[in-house]
């Protein structure tokens, strides 16, 4: 059976991966598998089973078992030390091979069962006058000297699915619950009702909710960003299934919203922003994945779907494009696009179109200094100069000079490409698994999507009335600058006059060239606009799925 054939979403966990982290915690945590009166952090006696730790336990101080409140005796001011371990405990999915079920219990499992197995070792201390830590040298017993009593405890139970849409959790029942070679039939029918209590309302319910959060939360979407619905699978045979030695839960993505705005990190974020380091970490074990998940095609294009419709981008800022200076401010979202799943592993994003609802651009232009008039002029007698030789000149006029063009820019020039722009986002990406470490969040498995060939916002075309509009503003603002110099008409048609006119000014004096469309798209690609949206909407780094 494919993966995703019953549903969009698919989880299953090894029956064998469940217990290593079961022994990992116990080696970890030892607190919470032993409990114990007037017992000492580290190095406890007695106890009944040796308590197997990681050094770090005992080097941080922490506590092998949990302390609790002595054993009381009826109407007595006499209280009774005792300790509680549980030293063992395996769960086996069906068609099990962890471990071999008593008679009582009918071996084999059956189909859709699992099956599991608990060591649970206790003695009460009859040393009421005595600390049981040390034993009083002159007590009959040596230290860590006690009788214990321990119980096997094997039981089979089922999975199932409760809750509503939204709020589901996967629930676990006990079925048939057996202890064996306890020949005190009264004795273990009342340990039995404790036991099946306490696997039901107080264990198991705290387990359940820790696997039901893996299956039923597989994608990790902040609140803030949207929200998503997934539902068990009404359409798969079994759900949860217990087969091939795993619990396999089948889920469904009925709706994902997305609410993408991205926006500028504060001044505080900027400072302790830190780069998230993806690990690649090698598989150091053979055989069977302790984890399996799938998402099928269908599932992710749901997903496209919501980020197309939820994505908004807008930036404002400033940027150079050679001589002349740029301030932008625009505003876009996603609209179409297709979504094509590969059997190489890769994804492909395409004719995914970029409305821009602003784009507006303020270019700074500077133009070279020009200057008309200046030098001096004979009046008496009226030579042509105030320089000729052997005569003179007997009264000099300084002729007035006037300078254009020495601001920085000397003129800007507005345009609004909002309605006459058109862009598209093309890129392949495959999906890979890091391990996340950062110090500023807690450390994470990532699902990221890497594009595989340089991924890019395409600029496909701008309108041609463009170039007009670019060229009438040019000339326009030139005119305003002219007129408002207080110089006379004399030096403003001078000016005219060496300037050559507007294509004269576009072409040879700013050095842009002919096709003033491409120019535009070529400073718009310079300046960074689509380079930082084109990033956006790969979502290499937007999205990633804690797991």
């Amino acid at each position: 059976m494919k993966f995703t054939q019953y549903s969009d979403i698919y989880v299953a966990m090894q029956d064998a991966g469940v217990n290593r982290i079961l022994n990992h915690i116990m080696a970890q945590r030892p607190s919470l598998f032993n409990y114990g009166s007037i017992l000492p952090a580290t190095n406890p006696r007695p106890i009944c089973r040796e308590i197997h730790t990681v050094p770090q336990v005992v080097q941080a101080n922490n506590p092998l078992i949990s302390r609790t409140d002595p054993l009381s005796i009826i109407r007595t001011p006499i209280t009774l030390d005792y300790i509680i371990q549980l030293t063992r405990g395996t769960i086996d999915f069906f068609p099990g091979s962890a471990f071999s079920l008593p008679p009582e219990l009918d071996p084999p499992l059956k189909e859709q069962q699992f099956a599991v197995n608990f060591k649970v070792c206790t003695s009460l201390i009859c040393q009421p006058w005595n600390s049981i830590l040390p034993f009083a040298s002159s007590g009959k017993k040596e230290e860590g000297d006690i009788d214990c009593f321990c119980l096997n405890l094997f039981a089979t139970g089922g999975f199932g699915i409760a809750g509503i849409p939204g709020k589901q959790n996967i629930s676990m029942n006990i079925s048939g619950i057996e202890i064996p070679e306890l020949n005190l039939e009264s004795l273990e029918k009342m340990i039995g009702c404790y036991a099946l209590l306490t696997l039901n309302q107080g264990i198991f319910p705290q387990i359940m909710d820790a696997i039901s959060a893996l299956a039923f939360n597989a994608i990790n979407l902040p609140k803030s960003m949207g929200s998503l619905i997934i539902s068990a699978s009404a359409t798969a045979p079994h759900n949860p299934a217990v087969e091939d030695s795993q619990l396999k839960v089948f889920a469904n993505l009925d709706s994902i919203t997305f609410n993408l705005l991205p926006s500028e990190p504060t001044p505080s974020e900027k400072k302790s922003a830190g780069a998230v380091t993806r690990i690649s970490r090698p598989r150091n074990r053979k055989g069977t994945f302790d984890f399996n998940a799938a998402v099928s095609a269908a599932a992710f294009e749901k997903i496209f779907t919501a980020i197309v419709k939820g994505f908004r981008f807008s930036k404002s800022g400033t940027d150079s494009y050679g001589p002349f200076s740029v301030n932008y401010d625009v505003v876009a979202h996603f609209e179409g696009g297709s979504l094509e799943m590969r059997d190489d592993g890769t994804i492909v994003i395409k004719e995914l179109d970029v409305k821009w609802d602003e784009f507006k651009l303020s270019i700074g232009i500077n133009i070279p200094k020009l200057c008309v008039g200046g030098g001096e002029v004979c009046l008496m007698p009226p030579y042509p100069s105030c320089n000729v030789p052997v005569v003179g000149c007997r009264d000099c006029v300084a002729l007035p000079s006037y300078c254009f063009f020495s601001d920085s820019p000397d003129i800007t020039v507005p345009i609004d490409l909002s309605e006459s722009i058109t862009s598209e986002v093309t890129f392949n990406a495959r999906v890979e698994a890091f391990y996340g470490v950062y110090s500023g969040t807690p450390n994470r498995w990532q699902i990221v999507a890497i594009p595989t060939l340089p991924s890019d916002l395409h600029v496909t075309g701008i309108a041609d009335t463009v170039g007009d509009l670019f060229k009438n503003r040019v000339k326009g603002s030139i005119d305003n600058l002219l007129s408002s110099s207080k110089a006379p008409d004399w030096a403003i048609n001078l000016i005219y006059e060496i300037l050559g006119g507007i294509d004269n000014i576009i072409r040879n004096i700013l050095n842009i060239p002919e096709d003033i469309g491409k120019w535009f798209i070529d400073m718009i690609h310079k300046i960074g606009i689509t380079k930082n949206l084109s990033e956006k909407s790969c979502c290499s780094e937007c999205y990633p799925c804690a797991c």
